[in-house]
């Protein structure tokens, strides 16, 4: 099971980082930089998250997701990081040429209960369009659209409790004119 991948993680304000994740076996990755190199152990949880545990002996458990144009976003508890990764062979790739965004699942990072559903199928939506309001924790968290999409269906209805991981709304791409 042995995968290598290059990313590159840009810094608030600093020069883009260039990362090579491998993942070793099963169980072990390892992310190398320029100047030093993490190896961790890590498992699937059955709820969709993974646990992984650093050099130093801390656990850290938490859901991980990709998101367009280079962003992700990783869930520790009710923690949201927000990260900034590029691949170079999609920019490669993409350079000189329109990239369409592809079909979405728009999921809940953590459990909760749907408060309000702002979208309806069919409907387009924005960047920045909120599709759904979920309470976790005692607050209540926008879920927002982060392109221009058409809402193919919505799976969820307010008062409904969620599961982390649940599909919430479908998306597929669309253009503006």
């Amino acid at each position: 099971m042995k995968a290598r991948r290059r990313f590159r993680r840009g810094g608030p304000g600093g020069e883009p980082e260039d990362l090579l994740v491998e993942i070793l076996d099963a169980t072990r990755a390892s992310v190398k930089t320029p100047e030093a190199e993490l190896l961790a152990d890590f498992a699937r949880l059955p709820d969709g998250r993974t646990s992984v545990i650093l050099p130093s002996g801390r656990q850290v458990t938490g859901r991980a997701s990709l998101r367009s144009e280079g962003r992700a976003e990783a869930w520790v508890g009710a923690r949201r990081l927000a990260i900034r990764l590029s691949d170079p062979l999609r920019e490669l790739a993409g350079e000189g040429s329109e990239v369409r965004s592809a079909a979405a699942e728009v999921r809940a990072q953590i459990p909760g209960r749907v408060v309000d559903v702002r979208v309806s199928a069919g409907d387009l939506v924005s960047p920045g369009t909120t599709l759904v309001v979920l309470e976790a924790m005692k607050m209540q968290n926008e879920i927002q659209a982060e392109s221009d999409a058409r809402v193919a269906a919505v799976l969820c209805a307010a008062g409904q409790a969620v599961e982390a991981g649940a599909i919430l709304i479908r998306l597929e791409p669309h253009l503006p004119e």
